[in-house]
């Protein structure tokens, strides 16, 4: 590909890419009208479950915009955007920038699936920030994909939600199965390691190649972002000479004892529950260290305002998802779907088959647990007459459900937020990465299954 064709395309892909509210919507109407299509579920009763689907995802929104918001804050807080700059500060030229946001999304999103494109957006917008002053030329949209890229593996770690699920008691496929897979079946497998490792340098070696083909000369921002890319620290709040309310609330004392009881709740709940990190317990972390680490419950307060209008997109995509969960769940279409390419796989097959079928089921369905719980008992069954390995079938939906999320823009909402990039500037490269990492994880998968 050359620089010209390649450019002419990313600008393509810009002007074309609908942004995600319109996906959404454009994802709505394909959902509804292939329900219409392929089930016998009635216009009236589609709407309804529609509706009533809106909701379903509340609390897990509310999650996600919390965590971006707080987040924002401890990027904005004077000892975290230090460690920052000095995280920044390793890479000393642009490939070497391009390779630590990879692999810093990458460890965060092994560990918990949240923590790595938050991570990602956090040392990449840095990075952007620092590199005209530094000399090194990057592209800030290929930095923040390439970041996005490194989550391509979530489901291949500690946060792996169907991996998690079939290991525990009680999982939707536990009485078919009869059994348990524990995690030495499919995380801890030496072929799971591997794909780990060909995965990553896929995706180093992708955004690499096109970094090479740009050629930059300077570093690109692009002139349209949703934020600019300046720092946005409030300025100290000085309350010297203040005894009124005012003073008392500026007092960094308040903020301190805040945080600390926040912490000590979190270190009491590790206590009781184990190293689990689930979304809740992230929020409530960052929360108790923002709060520590500000100037005055007022400085919180006033980064949280504006962290809360760079989350604002979250409020109003989740629901429209949540419908189309509803759509393709409640009308059987996705049951429908998978049972289908199940009667029609072999053996040797069957992996691919779930791996590509998951896949297609993520653009609609965001969400692993429920992928498993729609896909996971038809593909259970046909692993079982077929004698494929069951921790084999399981990863199989999970590396689908993994690979998509990098075209997925239910997904990226967070690295958008916390970079202030729009989709439209990274999807280009974002298809070019699905493209290319799907060989290392069918790779993986054929030879899990030999």
């Amino acid at each position: 590909m050359s620089k010209s064709l390649g450019t002419k395309l990313q600008n393509i892909i810009e002007q074309r890419v609908p942004d995600p509210l319109t996906f959404a919507l454009i994802l709505t109407v394909v959902m509804a009208a292939l329900a219409l299509a392929f089930t016998d579920t009635k216009p009236d009763n589609l709407l309804l479950q529609w509706g009533d689907s809106l909701s379903a995802l509340l609390s897990f929104t509310m999650q996600m915009t919390l965590i971006i918001i707080t987040a924002f804050v401890l990027a904005h807080t004077q000892v975290v955007a230090t460690l920052l700059d000095r995280l920044a500060g390793l890479a000393q030229s642009a490939n070497q920038a391009y390779v630590l946001v990879i692999l810093t999304s990458a460890t965060f999103s092994l560990l918990s699936w949240p923590l790595g494109p938050i991570a990602a957006g956090l040392v990449a917008r840095k990075i952007a920030q620092q590199a005209p002053e530094r000399g090194i030329n990057v592209h800030f949209p290929l930095l923040a994909a390439g970041g996005f890229g490194g989550f391509v593996v979530w489901e291949m770690g500690y946060s792996s939600s169907i991996a998690l699920a079939v290991a525990t008691e009680g999982n939707p496929t536990y009485e078919l199965m009869g059994r348990l897979v524990p995690i030495q079946e499919t995380l801890l497998t030496t072929w799971n390691l591997l794909s780990i490792a060909t995965t990553l340098a896929t995706v180093i070696a992708t955004t690499l190649w096109i970094n090479r083909r740009l050629n930059l000369t300077a570093t690109v921002v692009p002139d349209d972002m949703l934020q600019p890319l300046t720092t946005m620290n409030a300025k100290p709040v000085d309350n010297s000479g203040d005894h009124s309310a005012n003073a008392v609330e500026g007092s960094r004392h308040l903020s301190l004892f805040a945080g600390a009881l926040v912490l000590a709740y979190v270190c009491f709940w590790f206590s009781e529950n184990g190293v689990s990190l689930q979304l809740n317990i992230v929020n409530w972390t960052f929360l108790g260290l923002g709060l520590l680490l500000v100037r005055s419950l007022p400085h919180y307060s006033d980064l949280f305002s504006k962290g809360a209008h760079v989350a604002a997109p979250t409020l109003l995509q989740y629901p429209l998802y949540a419908g189309i969960m509803g759509l393709a769940m409640q009308s059987g279409l996705a049951q429908q779907f998978s049972a289908y390419l199940v009667e029609t796989t072999n053996q040797t097959l069957l992996p691919i088959v779930a791996f590509l079928s998951a896949g297609l089921v993520n653009i609609f369905i965001p969400s692993g647990g429920a992928q498993w719980a729609l896909q996971g008992p038809s593909f259970v069954q046909a692993a079982q007459s077929l004698d494929v390995d069951m921790g084999v079938i399981s990863m199989s939906i999970a590396y689908g459900d993994q690979w998509t999320n990098l075209i997925q823009p239910f997904t990226a909402v967070p690295i958008l937020a916390l970079t202030g990039l729009r989709l439209r500037h990274i999807y280009g490269f974002c298809l070019v990465l699905c493209a290319t990492t799907s060989v290392p994880l069918l790779l993986g998968l054929a030879i899990a299954n030999s």
